[in-house]
């Protein structure tokens, strides 16, 4: 069945008992590492992109980080960067795996798994805790993006500016040929405020980015991700 059936009828469980959305929660951070170098990233993307815009029973935080460890074979990803590959490393550390692969999600943090597998990603996506409001807003002018947050006693404030609607032609690799579309695309990610702490940051946006967007959230040492709050224009 196509992401675009299968999803609809996995999101059912993704909500409280009651059907309705849970408003009471921020939405939960899912982050994807993928690679436009790989052959078996554009259906996790395609996933990813459905999960950033459908409306389902829990508020979600998809991120798309692109890793440069495909690079040199054959098509180097515009949009990777050696130090989301060494994110990803972190997390394949705190969670015992002893390899690093695409299309690789991880959910809040705490779990990871193959990015294309629909129905394991809903099924986490549903058991993950549920996410506490953080305290943090913006102010976006046209080059630039302030973020003021405030952070929990036992986590530190990032935030994640990405990019939507990328879209590239693969002129070589295993996507020769294809043009990928894709959303969520991390851009750039800073830490704001420490444990406990109160933190002011402004990040540069290339005016050249189009439809950018921002997500602030909470994660400890354990590399577990406890909150969020959105950063709109």
């Amino acid at each position: 069945m196509r992401v675009s059936a299968l999803l609809p009828l996995l999101l059912l469980g993704c909500g409280a008992a009651s059907g309705e959305p849970r408003r009471d929660e921020a939405p939960l951070v899912i982050e994807l590492f993928t690679s436009q170098g790989c052959s078996s990233c554009p259906p996790a993307e395609a996933l990813l992109n459905k999960l950033a815009h459908d409306a389902g029973k829990r508020p979600l935080a998809p991120l798309a980080f692109h890793v440069d460890y495909w690079d040199d074979l054959g098509w180097p990803d515009p949009y990777a960067s050696p130090a989301w590959s060494e994110r990803q490393r972190q997390y394949a550390s705190a969670l015992g795996d002893n390899r690093v692969y695409t299309p690789e999600l991880v959910v809040g943090g705490k779990v990871g798994m193959v990015g294309s597998q629909a129905t394991r990603v809903l099924q986490a996506i549903a058991a993950a805790p549920k996410q506490q409001h953080i305290a943090a807003t913006a102010t976006w002018q046209k080059s630039s993006i302030t973020v003021d947050a405030t952070a929990p006693a036992d986590a530190d404030v990032f935030v994640a500016i990405y990019q939507d609607g990328t879209r590239t032609k693969i002129a070589r690799g295993e996507n020769a040929g294809e043009t990928l579309t894709s959303d969520r695309v991390v851009r750039k990610l800073q830490r704001v405020a420490a444990a406990g702490k109160k933190g002011s940051l402004t990040i540069a946006i290339d005016p050249s980015w189009q439809t950018v967007g921002a997500i602030a959230f909470a994660q400890r040492a354990d590399r577990a991700i406890v909150g969020s709050a959105v950063l709109p224009h």
